[in-house]
C-alpha cells in the first residue's frame, strides 16, 4: 500500500511539474477580409474590396484594452497616412471595419503592434503586412462631381450623382488598359452623352480630366479632302460656358512643316453683364480674352487654338506631331484654382501651361449659366442656353444658343463633315477641386 501511494504522488508531482513548464500562447492564427482573402499568406493580397472588414484571429483572448487603432495599425505605403477605420474586439476575434471604404487601388500596410496583449498576459510577438486593393486611386476622389467610366457598356455616373442619358445609339470600345466595351465611342455623326444641368459642373475651382483616342484621317489637314477641320469633344453650352474642340493643322509636315494636332479650349467672360449682344468670342482657355492673338508663326497661339506639346522636349516645344496622337490614348487634365486664378493645362500627366487670369477677377470661365440665359431687360435671349453638358459635342441636343454647334445644323450637314466628335472617350471626371501637379501625374499614373 505505501508502494502504491509513493508511486500515485510521483505521478501527480511529476504531472504538476509538467504544468508548470508549459508557457501560455497569444499567436496570430489568421488574418483575412470578411469575404475570405487571406491577408497573410505568402505572397501579398492584392485585389481587396474597397469595403473590406479586416479579421484577426487570435490563439487566445485579447486584452480590450490593447486593441486599438494605434496597435492594429493600418496606413497607406506611399505615404503613411492612417486610413480611417474602427477596431471591435469579441473574444480572439479583432475586426477592423473601414469608415468610408479603403481607397481604391492603393496600397497599405498593416502593422501589429507589440502592445498587443492576450487575456492571459501574454505580449504579442509583433508582425507587419500589406496588401493592395481593388480598383484605380483617385486623389481627392470625394471631391469629384461627376464620373463616368463607361464600364460594362454603360454611360452612367458612378458616384450616383448626376443624371446621364444618351442621344442616338452610343458605341463601347476597347479601352487604354485593353479592357473590351469598357470605353465609350462616338460615330461622328450625332451621337451623345449628356449631364443634367447641375451647379456641380461648373464649380468655382475645378479639374476636368479624361482619355480621348481618334484618328487624323478624321481631320482635314488642309489638304482639301472635305473632311472638318475641327471636331468638337464636349462642351457646356459652348462658349456660354466652356467647350474643347480638337483639330488638325496640317497633313504634310514636309511641306509646312505644321503637321500639328491641337486643342481650342473655350470659355466666356465673367463680367459679360446679362446682353446677349455683349457676349464675346470664345475666351481661350490660357488668353484674357478673345480679342488676343499671337502669331501662330512665333509658336504661341492663334486665336484660342493650342498646340498639344511635345513633351518630350524641354521646355516642351510647341509642336506636338499628330503620328503621336493618331490612334493613341492620350490622357487630358483641364484645372482652375481660384484662390490662385490659375487655369493649368496637362497632357499625359505633364504640365503643359500654366496661365494666371486677371487680377481683377475679370477672366474666368465657369459662371452661373442663370445669369447669362436673361438679356438686360429681362426677357429671355432670342435662343435659349441649355445647361447640359455634353460629350460629343461643344453643346448639348437642346442647346439653340450657339448655331456653330447647334446639333439640328451639324446634323443636317453630309456625313463627312459633321463637326461631332469622332473617337474614343474613357475615364471621364469632373472635381470641384484643382488637383495639384502632383495629383495629376499620380491620377495619369494609376489610370494609364
Amino acid at each position: 500500500m505505501i508502494l502504491s501511494f509513493l508511486l500515485i504522488a510521483g505521478i501527480a508531482f511529476m504531472t504538476g511539474c509538467k504544468k508548470e513548464e508549459e508557457t501560455p500562447e497569444f499567436t496570430l492564427v489568421s488574418l483575412m477580409t470578411d469575404g475570405g482573402l487571406d491577408l497573410a499568406g505568402a505572397s501579398q493580397a492584392v485585389n481587396v474590396p474597397g469595403d473590406a472588414l479586416i479579421v484577426a484571429t487570435f490563439s487566445t483572448d485579447v486584452d480590450m484594452a490593447t486593441a486599438t487603432k494605434a496597435n492594429f495599425n493600418v496606413e497607406t505605403t506611399d505615404g503613411g497616412v492612417q486610413a480611417d477605420y474602427s477596431v471591435s474586439v469579441s473574444g480572439a476575434v479583432v475586426t477592423l471595419t473601414p469608415a468610408s471604404g479603403w481607397d481604391d487601388g492603393t496600397q497599405y500596410n498593416i502593422d501589429l503592434s507589440t502592445s498587443i496583449a492576450g487575456s492571459n498576459g501574454v505580449a504579442f510577438t509583433g508582425n507587419s503586412l500589406s496588401f493592395r486593393t481593388s480598383g484605380i486611386f483617385v486623389p481627392q476622389k470625394d471631391a469629384q462631381t461627376l464620373f463616368l467610366s463607361f464600364d460594362d457598356q454603360t454611360a452612367e455616373d458612378e458616384l450616383g450623382l448626376q443624371t446621364v442619358t444618351t442621344v442616338g445609339t452610343l458605341g463601347f470600345v476597347e479601352d487604354r488598359r485593353g479592357t473590351a466595351n469598357a470605353a465609350a465611342y462616338f460615330d461622328g455623326l450625332g451621337n451623345l452623352v449628356e449631364v443634367a444641368e447641375s451647379a456641380d459642373l461648373i464649380p468655382g475651382s475645378a479639374t476636368i480630366s479624361f482619355w480621348f483616342k481618334t484618328a487624323m484621317s478624321d481631320y482635314d489637314g488642309g489638304d482639301g479632302t472635305g473632311l472638318p477641320q475641327t471636331r468638337f469633344v464636349m462642351g457646356l453650352a459652348a462658349e456660354k460656358g466652356y467647350f474643347l474642340e480638337m483639330g488638325r493643322r496640317s497633313k504634310d509636315p514636309l511641306a509646312d512643316g505644321f503637321n500639328e494636332f491641337f486643342l481650342k479650349l473655350g470659355t466666356n467672360h465673367v463680367n459679360i453683364g446679362n446682353n446677349a449682344a455683349a457676349v464675346p468670342e470664345a475666351t481661350a482657355w490660357t488668353e484674357v480674352n478673345s480679342q488676343v492673338n499671337v502669331s501662330y508663326e512665333d509658336g504661341v497661339s492663334s486665336g484660342f487654338s493650342y498646340g498639344l506639346p511635345q513633351l518630350t522636349e524641354d521646355p516642351p516645344n510647341r509642336s506636338y506631331v499628330a503620328g503621336v496622337v493618331d490612334g493613341e490614348w492620350v490622357h487630358l487634365v483641364m484645372t482652375v484654382d481660384a484662390v490662385a486664378q490659375e487655369k493649368t493645362i496637362y497632357v499625359n500627366g505633364v504640365k503643359w501651361v500654366t496661365f494666371k487670369w486677371l487680377a481683377s477677377g475679370f477672366d474666368w470661365l465657369f459662371t452661373d449659366l442663370s445669369y447669362k440665359d436673361k438679356a438686360n431687360d429681362g426677357s429671355d435671349w432670342p435662343n435659349p442656353i441649355d445647361g447640359k453638358l455634353a460629350l460629343g459635342n461643344a453643346c448639348s441636343q437642346a442647346n439653340k444658343a450657339t448655331g456653330w454647334c447647334d446639333w439640328e445644323t451639324l446634323d443636317a450637314n453630309p456625313a463627312e463633315t459633321k463637326k461631332f466628335f469622332k473617337g474614343s472617350l474613357d475615364q471621364f471626371r469632373i472635381f470641384n477641386v484643382a488637383l495639384s501637379e502632383s495629383e495629376v501625374a499620380t491620377l495619369y499614373d494609376n489610370e494609364k
